[in-house]
C-alpha cells in the first residue's frame, strides 16, 4: 500500500511516518510512506492508496489539497486529515469535500492503528484485473460505483463514466470484494459505500443513479457495512 503524508511540519510527518511502519511491521504489512511539506508537491505525483492531510497547512490547507486530488483522480481517492481543530469536521462538511476520516494531532498509535484497519476491513484497496480484448485493464474496487448487466455483457459505472466489458453478471460479481459490493437484483451489483438513500423499491446512488431494489436482504446487509466501517 502507497500511503502520502502532507503536514507543512516535517516533525509531524516523520512521527506518522514511523507509526506506520511500526504498524506495517507488526501487521507484516506491506506499505511505504512519501512525506510532502507542501500540498503542490504532492499533487504532482502518481495516486496513492491512501492520504493523510494536515487540515491546516500554510501555503495550501487540506480542503484545497483534497479538492484538487479528487479533481485530479476522481472523488473516490481515500483521505484521512490530520488535524488538533475541534471544528475541522463542520468546515470540510460545509466545503462539500467528503472525509474518510480523521486523526487527532499530534497522532496516537492505537488510533492509527484503528483507523487504517478500518480502511483494510472495508477494502478500499482492492484492485483487480479485467480484460479488454487482447489487453488487460487495472480497476480499484473504489472507483466503481456499481455494474449493470448488459446483454451478455457488462457495463462498469465509475465516477468517469461507463465502460463495457466482455463478462457475464456471475463472472464480475465473483471478482469484486464482497465485504464492499452486493447485488440488489439480477442486473446491479452496487458498491456499498456510495449508497445514498434507499427505500424498499429502489437505491440512489452518490451520483443520482436510483436502481430498482429486488433482493430483500439489502437492508440488512447495508447495516452490517455501515457497522464495520463506524467500529
Amino acid at each position: 500500500m502507497r500511503i502520502a503524508l502532507c503536514d507543512d511540519e516535517p516533525r509531524e510527518t516523520r512521527q506518522l511516518s514511523r507509526m506506520i511502519e511500526e504498524y506495517a511491521l507488526r501487521r507484516n504489512y506491506d506499505m511505504r510512506c512519501d512525506c510532502f511539506e507542501d500540498g503542490r508537491d504532492l499533487l504532482r505525483q502518481e495516486r496513492y492508496d491512501l492520504y493523510f492531510l494536515d487540515f491546516r497547512m500554510d501555503e495550501m490547507d487540506g480542503i484545497a489539497v483534497a479538492q484538487a486530488l479528487k479533481e485530479k483522480f476522481g472523488n473516490a481517492v481515500t483521505i484521512c486529515y490530520l488535524t488538533n481543530y475541534d471544528a475541522a469536521a463542520a468546515q470540510i462538511i460545509n466545503h462539500g469535500v467528503h472525509a474518510d476520516g480523521f486523526l487527532k494531532k499530534p497522532a496516537d498509535p492505537d488510533a492509527l492503528a484503528e483507523k487504517i484497519d478500518q480502511f483494510y476491513h472495508t477494502s478500499f484497496f482492492d484492485r483487480f484485473e479485467l480484460r479488454r480484448g487482447k489487453s488487460y485493464q487495472t480497476l480499484y474496487a473504489q472507483d466503481i460505483l456499481y455494474v449493470e448487466a448488459s446483454d451478455k455483457q457488462v457495463l462498469i459505472h465509475t465516477w468517469d463514466g461507463a465502460e463495457t466489458y466482455n463478462y457475464l453478471m456471475r463472472e464480475i460479481e465473483q471478482l469484486l470484494p464482497r465485504k464492499l459490493f452486493f447485488r440488489i437484483q439480477r442486473s446491479f451489483i452496487i458498491n456499498l459505500q456510495y449508497v445514498d438513500s434507499y427505500d424498499a423499491k429502489s437505491v440512489t446512488m452518490r451520483n443520482g443513479d436510483t436502481l430498482s431494489l429486488k433482493e430483500k436482504t439489502f437492508q440488512k446487509a447495508y447495516h452490517e457495512f455501515m457497522f464495520l466501517l463506524n467500529r
